[in-house]
């Protein structure tokens, strides 16, 4: 028989329920104040990064005008921005065919390894996840002349990282191939390698 016969039937369950109540709510409670301070602390953030985490994708300009191979130049159709460009696979070709004549600047944004087993001719190695070990490379870049960057295409997003670092230190002539590497070897033979 239990010591205390004044304990009413239930009242430990009734206790625990009350006590798991409270609980909750201060749980609820400090949930309540760390999204009320994570708002309240939003506009003094970088805003790089919405609220909810997922980060924006980056938002490309067109050129502004048709890049015909004769007609236009690549200071008309990619005049100073403050965002990069995107281009076709059709401008990219024709990019690289007056690509010494306009002074553009082709950059493979991918590792080291997938550079050297195949890049579009004449193309510079900056891979985005090590820019910082780049940075001569870069400042070899005139700030004034365009700058056509590609990764492998598809959900690869290095050469719009990359343009996104170069486009905010200030080369304002960037544009993203966004078919990439992928694109460029299905439609042409133009290919350079590094040799060991």
């Amino acid at each position: 028989m239990s010591g205390n016969s004044n304990q009413h039937p239930g009242g430990g369950a009734r206790h625990r329920t009350e006590k798991d109540v409270t609980m909750l709510k201060q749980l609820l409670l400090m949930l309540g104040l760390a999204v009320l301070v994570s708002v309240a602390a939003r506009p003094f953030q970088d805003k790089t990064i919405p609220f909810w985490g997922i980060p924006e994708p980056l938002k490309l300009l067109e050129p502004k005008v048709a890049l015909a191979a004769e007609t236009a130049s690549a200071e008309v159709a990619f005049p100073a921005a403050d965002l990069p460009y995107k281009v076709s696979y059709e401008v990219t070709s024709a990019l690289y065919m007056k690509r010494k004549k306009e002074n553009v600047h082709f950059v493979d944004a991918r590792d080291v390894p997938l550079y050297n087993e195949g890049h579009i001719p004449g193309a510079a190695n900056i891979p985005f996840e090590h820019v910082a070990d780049y940075q001569k490379a870069l400042d070899s870049i005139p700030k004034t002349e365009l700058v056509l960057i590609y990764c492998d295409g598809g959900d690869c997003h290095l050469s719009h990282d990359l343009s996104e670092h170069m486009n905010q230190r200030g080369w304002k002539r960037v544009a993203v191939y966004e078919g990439g590497w992928a694109e460029w070897t299905s439609e042409t033979d133009l290919v350079e390698k590094v040799e060991d």
